[in-house]
């Protein structure tokens, strides 16, 4: 208990508002694709409505991350989730429209670009370095319960009323809208110095009567900052803003983050698979529905319980193997999926992945907020949303491969999107790991 006390009262109110938002989230889109197939849209068209989420997140990736800096991290969350929980309700009554599908499909992308960089970008303004990664990881534990809880509750919302999970989920993104607007506090730099400044302070971590000006959960926010992290933070304000010209170019010359992101690219590109084509492949071989639910359920308890002993296990280690690695039994998972029949073994095969995606997570979120300027690191969370776009290149091209090879060519396309990259994450990793030297991870 005294851990997790340790920690900001704002993380718990994010990790709440992940919770339910993912709840929602998943209790439908694991099913998307059977919901469209079962309207009469084609492999094909499908693989395509599915690819428009990920492009406009790499096409809003961006302004997201760079809207969370200048009005804050709190709008572009509620703005998110609000935008969200209305494209579900449009899934509810679109019917086989696939434009109608692919235009509502853009829009649940498009606002998953403003909530997720958002809260990332909070949750690294409210702890100091040392804890981002294990803060990271209760947010991750938190998905991941969603992601458990949902596909169960969706397994039976769509084999009696496929509609009423687009609303029940709809319902539970406005939810959090509202909870974000009342419970969770500002936690931007910018707007945290703007409100101390207007109180006489001049240090984020001299706070004594800030509450009084700035209420008592800014107060919280910043009281938790250690004195480095906090002058890291005025520093930047004060010394590093750039215009945003300027910014931006600093951003695109960056060739280890540049090189970090194809990587990720592939791997998100492999990893959506399991969301979208798994349940069609599993329909195609036979395989029950209950058996999806049930090894969704596996990789959800997996990364609830094994994710936070490994983030503090690995919070200062080197980042370059455990990415690459773990990218390996994503590989062995993926060929599991292909050429494996039996619900046992198909439960060991998801056993294997959500070992791999546990072990690659602890690492792979410290990659950006060690990395980045902090005055950029809301843009550099948006950017790292370009990463999608391997989603956008993957759906369409298992579209028209399973309708062309089956479903066991999708999932040797996992396999090998995994290895490579597992390749580049190593080379961008190692780059970083040499940058911070052996001092950084003592």
């Amino acid at each position: 208990m005294a851990y997790l006390a340790s920690f900001p009262r704002p993380v718990w109110y994010l990790v709440a508002a992940t919770f339910v938002e993912s709840c929602g989230r998943f209790m439908v889109i694991p099913y998307l694709s059977l919901y469209m197939r079962d309207v009469g849209v084609g492999l094909g068209t499908l693989g395509l409505v599915l690819g428009a989420a990920p492009v406009a997140n790499v096409v809003f990736g961006a302004w997201g991350g760079q809207l969370s800096d200048r009005w804050g991290r709190k709008p572009v969350q509620i703005l998110g989730v609000t935008a969200s929980g209305l494209s579900m309700f449009g899934f509810a009554f679109a019917g086989p429209r696939p434009v109608f599908l692919a235009v509502l499909n853009f829009m649940n992308g498009m606002t998953r670009t403003f909530y997720r960089p958002a809260t990332s970008a909070a949750l690294s303004d409210l702890c100091p370095p040392e804890r981002r990664s294990e803060a990271f990881a209760l947010n991750r534990i938190a998905l991941n319960a969603a992601f458990g809880l949902g596909p169960v509750a969706g397994v039976a919302l769509f084999q009696s009323s496929p509609r009423a999970g687009f609303i029940i989920g709809g319902l539970f993104n406005l939810a959090v809208g509202l909870y974000i607007a009342l419970v969770v506090p500002e936690s931007a730099p910018c707007h945290i110095g703007k409100a101390l400044r207007g109180a006489g302070k001049t240090e984020l971590n001299d706070i004594p009567g800030a509450q009084a000006n700035i209420g008592d959960r800014a107060g919280d926010i910043v009281g938790t900052r250690d004195r480095a992290g906090a002058r890291d933070r005025a520093g930047d304000r004060a010394g590093d803003r750039a215009p945003k010209k300027s910014a931006w170019t600093e951003i695109a010359r960056d060739a280890g983050f540049c090189v970090w992101t194809a990587g990720m690219t592939l791997v998100w590109g492999a990893y959506d698979l399991i969301q979208s084509f798994l349940p069609l492949h599993f329909r195609e071989t036979g395989t029950d529905l209950w058996t999806y639910g049930a090894i969704l359920s596996m990789n959800a308890f997996i990364c609830v319980t094994a994710q936070l002993p490994l983030s503090r296990r690995l919070r200062a280690s080197s980042i370059a193997p455990s990415a690459a690695w773990s990218k390996a039994a994503f590989a062995a998972g993926f060929l599991g999926f292909a050429f494996l029949r039996s619900p046992a073994l198909l439960l060991a095969s998801m056993l294997i992945l959500s070992m791999g995606e546990v072990w690659g997570s602890a690492v792979q979120v410290r990659y950006i907020p060690e990395h980045a300027r902090p005055a950029l690191l809301g843009r550099y969370m948006g950017l790292s949303m370009v990463s999608e776009l391997g989603r956008g290149i993957a759906a369409p091209a298992a579209g028209f491969l399973m309708g062309a090879a089956g479903g066991e060519a999708v999932f040797l396309m996992a396999a090998a999107f995994s290895v490579g990259g597992g390749v580049l994450l190593y080379l961008s990793g190692k780059a970083q790991d040499r940058r911070k030297g052996p001092a950084g991870r003592a």
